[in-house]
């Protein structure tokens, strides 16, 4: 069956040709609430909310209209209520947690143990997408949400817009206040996108990785010379092509969620609760 016919039988009730719609896009909902989120067990648990929305909400679905852009948006709004109930995270946040390991010896051992397992292995670009997701967590939601669609899921600007269901001029406000805020704080944090950027990670947990798992060597960001915005274009391509979901180093990256989201419920900035539009 093509997809409108699966759309009218699930329209009518089908709960088995709902399935079939959604087994098609499942890999990108949980790429996409992944990226928005970052803890593991927070992700799934709003995957499995954008599930059941959907299939409460499927007999509203508007006749031709996209199931999988429809469906992300069910994903976008859920990740956003969830991330208007948490506390933003700070900027700096890994900056944060590494201090904060290194003054836990079994914290710090925990995960030098991971790392140097020789069944573990590094990726240098998975990393900079899960960084790049701490970053994006101290954006508002619909910043994050609007950079997320727009630059890694590479929906264009109208649909992204209709994704999150505001207009396209709002939709680039946020894009452009979100590439913005990122980019400032790269600046002051990222080695790899600044000599007396602070963080380090990425070449830390390579040189700590066994021997033939380290992935590979950790480059600085863009050529010699370019500005801010050439260097942030970089990242995003990196971003854009490496995986988040079951990637090889997809156990430190769920181990550092889970201490980054510990830390900074404690620590991180109140919810933005004006943040509607």
């Amino acid at each position: 069956m093509d997809e409108r016919a699966l759309i009218a039988a699930a329209v009518a009730g089908d709960r088995p040709s709902f399935d079939r719609l959604v087994a098609r896009q499942i890999g990108t909902v949980r790429g996409f609430v992944h990226r928005m989120i970052g803890h593991p067990d927070d992700a799934a648990d709003l995957v499995q909310e954008t599930l059941l929305r959907a299939f409460t909400g499927i007999a509203q679905f508007r006749e031709g209209a996209r199931f999988s852009t429809w469906l992300c948006s069910i994903a976008a709004h859920a990740c956003i209520d969830h991330l208007r109930r948490e506390k933003r995270w700070r900027p700096y946040s890994q900056s944060y947690a590494e201090k904060e390991c290194a003054g836990s010896p079994e914290m710090r051992q925990e995960i030098l143990n991971l790392v140097a397992d020789p069944g573990f292995s590094f990726d240098t670009h998975e990393h900079i997408a899960a960084c790049f997701t701490c970053v994006a967590r101290s954006l508002p939601p619909q910043q994050e949400a609007a950079i997320v669609l727009r630059e890694i899921f590479e929906y264009s600007n109208q649909e992204a817009a209709d994704a999150l269901g505001v207009t396209e001029p709002v939709l680039r406000n946020h894009l452009a206040a979100a590439r913005g805020s990122m980019q400032d704080t790269y600046e002051g944090l990222c080695a790899l996108v600044n000599k007396q950027g602070i963080c380090h990670q990425c070449a830390g947990f390579r040189n700590a990785a066994a021997e033939g798992h380290k992935g590979p060597p950790v480059a600085p960001l863009g050529a010699e010379g370019d500005g801010r915005e050439e260097r942030f274009r970089v990242r995003l391509s990196i971003v854009r092509e490496s995986p988040f979901v079951d990637g090889v180093s997809e156990k430190l990256h769920d181990l550092l969620f889970d201490r980054l989201r510990r830390q900074e419920r404690r620590e991180g900035a109140r919810p933005d609760t004006s943040e509607r539009a």
